[in-house]
């Protein structure tokens, strides 16, 4: 199965030269304000971060699709190294908190990490929900326009499975990245990630970490034979 998904996101990569999914996105840079006592590993202070927000089918223009919202915190304050997280649109019942689901506008939407962490025995989800304004329709150059404009704010939520959603950080994302400022981050939420938090079921984790893998090497270019990520 691992084999299959590395195959079939390698082939859907190269044939879109990008991303087997989200293939075109946002970059911005911001910080995370992480809560003093709270749910998550190195918790307290501010620190910068990278972020990519984006259309899972990378669907034109300004219509529903499933929205992503990537973020790198980098090592430091508590973190051995980066922590990536991987959120998209989603709901935040006890189901539909495990679905991809289309949204129509970038501030309206939850960002979930439809996947849960097993942490210190029990599983944790993540849950990012923006705050303080409308974001714009579903395009890339909306969301681009409203942070030239002022800071996207989000807030960062935890829910263990017991209980109800905690608040764990605020994201704010304040400039537009350039690709050549972007560098060549390339987001990978299973490899990067806290100690003690492992991202369950392990079978599918697996699967992820594959289709991962196979979508980078899809982006592969005659310039680039080592398949270094891509700047997209």
């Amino acid at each position: 199965m691992r084999r299959l998904a590395a195959a079939g996101f390698r082939g859907l990569a190269r044939l879109r030269g990008a991303r087997a999914f989200h293939p075109r996105g946002l970059w911005l840079r911001g910080e995370a304000a992480l809560l003093p006592v709270g749910p998550l590993p190195g918790a307290g202070g501010s620190r910068p971060v990278t972020a990519r927000l984006s259309k899972g089918a990378g669907l034109p223009g300004a219509g529903p699709d499933v929205l992503g919202l990537a973020v790198r915190l980098p090592a430091g304050g508590g973190l051995d190294g980066p922590w990536d997280l991987a959120l998209s649109s989603c709901g935040i019942g006890t189901a539909t908190r495990c679905l991809p689901l289309p949204a129509a506008d970038w501030g309206r939407a939850r960002y979930g990490s439809l996947l849960p962490y097993r942490v210190a025995g029990q599983l944790v989800w993540l849950l990012a929900v923006p705050y303080g304004g409308p974001a714009g329709p579903a395009a890339t150059g909306c969301l681009e326009r409203r942070v030239r404009e002022r800071p996207w704010r989000l807030a960062l939520l935890a829910r263990p499975a017991r209980g109800g959603w905690l608040p764990a950080a605020r994201l704010t994302l304040h400039a537009v990245l350039s690709a050549g400022e972007a560098g060549r981050t390339s987001f990978d939420p299973v490899l990067n990630r806290p100690a003690g938090w492992e991202p369950v079921p392990g079978w599918l984790a697996g699967l992820r970490e594959s289709a991962y893998r196979g979508s980078r090497s899809g982006r592969r270019t005659p310039r680039d034979p080592a398949g270094r990520p891509g700047r997209r």
